[in-house]
Order: structure tokens, then sequence, then C-alpha cells
């Protein structure tokens, strides 16, 4: 099969050439769409294609996108945003998956990795389509976090895509703006929408509000199931904020209605008890989350560490709050060897070497 990059971009002068650098392995067309640049963006698009086109931006990101996706002239197409990256090995990987892909194949996951560690390793990813088949039917919906309407014949590959943003870039209130205009114009949320939006006011320090908008989702028939764990999860958070501690625990058990006990959720549970001094029960679902397996496949943002280092830099303090300093030590071992250069890692070590271990 063939494929088309697509792209959209504004103002991204210091990361596109990062971001096109391996394009040329795997993609057989480029496609840039400037949608208001300033800077010097679409000349650096023009060192790697001639098909550089503009948008004129209407806080719309699935417009944008969906023009972009109208150039494409192969039989697949694959979206990247400009401050993401393709290592030699994984575009490599993504030629060897294009030249060797069943046509019957829709759509193609593949995992975007946003956080990484030390070591370069995964901490925080999840799986984005990615690669799509080139059909009016698969388009983009959602004014942001924009995503395409998935059917027919879906699988799941091993390349990763990361997301690189600078650190000192930020998109500020953008998102949280783009929604807000849609309340202004009384325009529908689907349900996916209302979790996101949920999200932007969270993260923008708009909890209460934060709380009415998982609430609601909660209470929508439809949405994805991960997603209503993760609000069930970001809900408990709010009540946290929010000085409602007695009401936050519930939310969290609630999310076993929606699939198995996740890392993620048995941590948050797990750290609530132990604020609340129920170290005995915290160290419980730190011990579930080490059990449980994190559902890749599932679309769900998963967070590595709350499957490993940190229920056993927990358990590490919960054992030796109640005295089992033994057990205590066997999981900072365990912390130890997943990071070792953590700052906890390091003052355990002084603190248990001073015990005798």
């Amino acid at each position: 099969m063939t494929l088309s990059l697509c792209m959209i971009v504004k103002n991204e002068q210091d990361v596109l050439a990062r971001a096109l650098a391996t394009a040329a392995i795997y993609a057989d067309e480029i496609i840039i769409v400037d949608t208001g640049s300033t800077d010097r963006t679409v000349e650096t698009a023009k060192k790697y294609t001639d098909k550089v086109y503009s948008f004129e931006w209407n806080d719309d990101f699935s417009a944008a996108r969906n023009f972009a996706v109208s150039k494409a002239a192969c039989g697949y197409w694959m979206w990247l945003d400009a401050d993401d990256t393709v290592s030699v090995q994984a575009a490599k990987s993504i030629a060897r998956l294009k030249n060797s892909l069943d046509s019957a194949v829709d759509i193609v996951m593949l995992p975007y990795v946003l956080t990484s560690g030390a070591d370069g390793r995964p901490t925080f990813s999840y799986y984005r389509e990615r690669i799509i088949k080139n059909r009016s039917d698969f388009v983009w919906r959602g004014r942001v976090h924009e995503a395409v309407v998935m059917h027919g014949s879906i699988i799941r590959g091993k390349p990763e895509i990361v997301h690189a943003k600078p650190p000192d870039k930020s998109s500020g209130t953008r998102n949280l703006d783009i929604y807000m205009k849609k309340v202004a114009l009384d325009e529908p949320f689907e349900p996916r929408e209302t979790y996101y939006f949920a999200r932007e006011l969270y993260y923008n320090g708009h909890i209460e509000k934060a709380a009415e908008r998982f609430r609601e989702f909660l209470r929508e028939p439809n949405g994805f199931s991960v997603n209503k764990t993760d609000a069930c999860l970001m809900l408990s958070r709010c009540l946290v904020k929010l000085g409602k501690k007695a009401e936050a625990l519930a939310p969290l058990y609630d999310s076993f209605k929606y699939g198995l006990p996740t890392g993620e959720v048995c941590c948050e549970i797990a750290m609530q008890l132990f604020s609340l001094n129920q170290t005995a029960q915290a160290a419980y679902w730190f011990e579930s989350a080490l059990r449980a397996k994190p559902d890749i496949a599932s679309g769900a943002f998963i967070d590595k560490d709350c499957y490993g280092f940190l229920p056993c830099i927990w358990l590490s303090v919960c054992y030796d709050k109640m005295g089992n300093y033994r057990k205590a030590y066997r999981y900072h071992c365990k912390a130890r060897k997943l990071n070792p250069e953590h700052p906890s890692v390091i003052a355990n070590q002084k603190y248990f070497h001073g015990l005798g271990f």
C-alpha cells in the first residue's frame, strides 16, 4: 500500500524538521497544512515537500485535519502533530508494516508515548488510530481532542510515536477556550467531548465545573468504558481538591462497573486510604496495583509507574509504618531495581542502611 503523511501546523519552526526527519522512510507523500504561521514554519515544510497548503483557522482541529486528508492521494494516510517524533527504528518498522499490510485492514492503531523515564522507556502512553484507509467515511470529528470515527478492520502495531513537546511550550487555555466557544454557541457535545471538556476544566483549575462535567459524562449511556473508568478517577481527584474526601472513594469503587481494577485506580484508592491513616488497607490496594495488568490495547491512558514503581515505593512506606521492616525493605529493593536514581529510592536506601539492611 501507499501512505500519505498528513499534518496541520502553526508556528512550529523549532520542531517541524524533527518530526519530518524520518518521514521519507515510510511516507510516499507528505502533506503539510499551515493554519496561520507567522514564523518560518512554511519555509521549513517546503524543504521536505512541495505539497504545502494554507487553511484559515476556525477553532476546529477536525476541519483542518479533514482538509489535509482531502489532499491525500495514497491508499492510506497517517497523521502526526508537529511536536511528535518518529525514531529511525520506528520509521523503518512503519515502512515494513506498510509494505506487508493486508488491504482488508482499515485502521492501524499505534502506541502514542506521552512521557518517558530517564532511561527512555515509556511511562505514560496509549493507543491512537494512526494509519487510516483513505475513504470518505473515515473522518475526524470534534473541534478539539479530535478523533477518527473508527469501524471496520482494526489492528494494532508496535512502532511507537513519541509526543515530545518542548518543556517551554504550552497550549495554555486554547483547548478550553474552544470548548467554551461550543458552550457559548450552544453546540451539542458528544459523550467523548464532554469527557475531554471535563479534563480541560480540571487541568485549568476549574475543579467544581470539572466535577459537574465528569458526572454528566458518567450519566451518559454511551461513551468508551476506558473513558468512564478515567472519569471516575478524575472525579475522585476533583472531590479531594474540593475538600470532600469522605466522598472521594465512592467514584473509584464505581469504576469497577466499567472493567477490571486498573493500576491507576488501585493506586489512587491506596493513597487516599493512606492519607486517612488506614495503612493496612492502603497496602492491600497497592499490592492490588502490582497484580493488575495494564490493558495497553484498550486505548486507555496507561501510567506504567502505577503497575510497578509507584506501588513498590509506597508499599515500602506502608510496611515500614506498620513495623514490618523486612517486608518494607523487600519492596524498597523492588522499587530500586525499577528506578534506582529516583530521589525517594536514594533517600530510602540511606534510611534502610541506618536500620542495618
